[in-house]
């Protein structure tokens, strides 16, 4: 495990992660549902209790989740971590590097259904000598956006994955003193004025400052490391996104109210990890899937921002703890 305090994180980075990356983790590209090429990243445990799909938040990609997905690896699981369309090096549907563009969330679960087929299940079964071999345990950890599209996918296709984490998940946004009215009515003027590929009013393009007070983790060191990750220019502005499209904006509304509907179906085992600070997402929507899925369990971290696994010290600590112990049940022996 990457140490939990702010000091250590750094040198342990460097000096161990990273090299651990470069030797184990694997990277390509699989069609999406509409045949346009997704990115994904894998780091197969030869000695896997079970599988972890990663889906990442609003703006996020593969080096911002350096630190989890190897802390996964690390307690016994195979970890494939998928970069979203419009997110990192998967298909952008436009020009712009800094903007997030979808014309509706299901176009993320189908792109999910496609990475399990595709590869995460093939990768399962290929070697097995056995004819009913299906795999280890899947499980699900999503972040952000990344809750919602897991939530949508959990309801679509409830038979896939054996558990799912939630963390900070996008279940409703905080839209702050601002009503819903007049979210929706903006929602609604920007389509009528034909505003698809045009920035939500208030966001734009990324202009390579760092905003760690602002932002969703509590860690600097943490936030330093992928905010690094982001303007390097090896990277090619792969991850400077930095504000939605009209469109994704009123895809994502609509996202919501499609996923309210379709709590009650949910029956899988769910880990809800809430941040009490959280400035990004609504609570309350947490709390409303924890009290109607009787198998939800949720965990509030009251110190922290909205990207939990961007905390320190005895909040990182607790978040890890709770996560395998919870995945732990139904892993394989």
């Amino acid at each position: 495990m990457v140490p939990f305090e702010a000091e250590k994180f750094e040198p342990y980075m460097k000096t161990v992660v990273r090299p651990w990356l470069q030797r184990h983790v694997e990277d390509g590209q699989f069609p999406g549902w509409d045949g346009n090429l997704i990115h994904f990243y894998r780091a197969k445990n030869p000695s896997a209790k079970g599988i972890i799909v990663m889906l990442h938040g609003f703006c996020g990609f593969f080096g911002k989740y350096h630190e989890v997905l190897y802390n996964f690896y690390e307690e016994g699981y195979s970890v494939y971590f998928l970069e979203l369309r419009g997110h990192g090096l998967s298909y952008r549907p436009v020009s712009s590097p800094s903007m997030v563009d979808v014309g509706d969330f299901d176009e993320y679960v189908e792109d999910l259904k496609s990475f399990l087929d595709t590869i995460v299940i093939p990768d399962q079964t290929e070697n097995s000598e056995l004819p009913d071999y299906t795999g280890l345990p899947l499980f699900l950890y999503a972040h952000s956006m990344g809750g919602c599209i897991a939530t949508l996918f959990l309801e679509k296709y409830p038979d896939i994955f054996q558990a799912a984490v939630l963390s900070s998940p996008m279940l409703d946004i905080n839209f702050g003193s601002t009503p819903r009215w007049k979210v929706n009515l903006t929602a609604l003027g920007t389509k009528l004025l034909g505003w698809n590929d045009r920035y939500v009013p208030g966001q734009g393009d990324f202009d390579g400052k760092p905003y760690f007070e602002e932002s969703g983790a509590s860690c600097r060191e943490r936030y330093d490391y992928s905010f690094r990750l982001r303007i390097a220019p090896e990277n090619q502005d792969a991850n400077t996104m930095n504000g939605s499209s009209c469109r994704w904006a009123r895809a994502s509304l609509r996202a919501i109210r499609r996923l309210r509907k379709g709590i009650s179906s949910l029956t899988m085992p769910l880990l809800i990890l809430q941040a009490g600070k959280d400035a990004y997402v609504d609570n309350q929507a947490e709390n409303r899937l924890r009290n109607e899925v009787k198998s939800a369990l949720l965990i509030r971290f009251p110190e922290a921002k909205h990207e939990i696994f961007n905390s320190e010290g005895k909040t990182l600590e607790k978040y890890y703890k709770v996560i395998f112990r919870f995945l732990d049940q139904y892993a394989e022996a």
